[in-house]
């Protein structure tokens, strides 16, 4: 039987408005009420665990060990919630959290190169080093505009009004284009993933530079 004092708490950690992180929330929760009462257990332990299982991800997805590779990554993007609301649940600072972003992005990218090599090493096409070159700068390009905004207009972008927020619902990143590659790992045609995940970052890229561009524009006409 749930406590429900503790799961009350347990409600009021969530930080992400993704669809995605919507879908991860049960299980978080569930995970972080388990580990409620175990205060030895910080954030910066899930934190450890989550960047070593990522990287076993990255040497199972270069290995072509896919389907392992991918229940693994989602195991990783379950987790990755977990040590944000320990964190909040603990109250107290951490480390890693500081540049948690940063290592996010270390073994995201390097899922995205372990999926071009093995694409490149399966078929020898260049194509896949071309498509995976596209999706890096692509990605990058999504990720320095959302940091830019949150420093110019202290605030994250999911945090503006109106299409904004709709947007970062649904943009393209980490734990979608592990759905991408799992949907097209499902139907027998797994290369398929390079090409509806460059469309979906490549949305996600243009859409990030209409909302920054108007976003930098309005921090720029409010009085000080």
């Amino acid at each position: 039987m749930l406590n429900s004092k503790k799961w009350a708490e347990i409600q009021e950690l969530q930080k992400g408005t993704h669809v995605i992180s919507l879908l991860h929330k049960p299980v978080e929760d569930l995970i972080v009420y388990l580990l409620f009462d175990f205060d030895w257990i910080g954030a910066d332990h899930i934190s450890l665990l989550t960047y070593a299982l990522a990287a076993v991800t990255a040497y199972l997805i270069t290995k072509g060990s896919l389907a392992l590779g991918l229940a693994l990554a989602i195991i990783v993007g379950v987790l990755d919630g977990v040590d944000g609301k320990l964190a909040r649940l603990r109250k107290r600072p951490t480390m890693i959290g500081k540049l948690e972003h940063s290592f996010d992005m270390l073994y995201e990218q390097s899922w995205y190169a372990a999926f071009c090599w093995w694409a490149w090493t399966s078929t020898r096409e260049e194509l896949y080093i071309t498509l995976g070159l596209t999706w890096l700068i692509l990605d990058s390009l999504v990720r320095h505009v959302y940091n830019v905004i949150w420093i110019s207009t202290g605030k994250s972008l999911k945090y503006h009004c109106g299409a904004a927020r709709l947007v970062t619902k649904l943009d393209g990143r980490r734990s979608v284009y592990i759905l991408h590659m799992l949907f097209w790992y499902l139907v027998g045609r797994p290369l398929m993933a390079f090409w509806t995940i460059l469309l979906h970052c490549g949305a996600t890229a243009i859409a990030y530079l209409i909302l920054g561009f108007k976003a930098l524009h309005s921090a720029k006409t409010i009085p000080s």
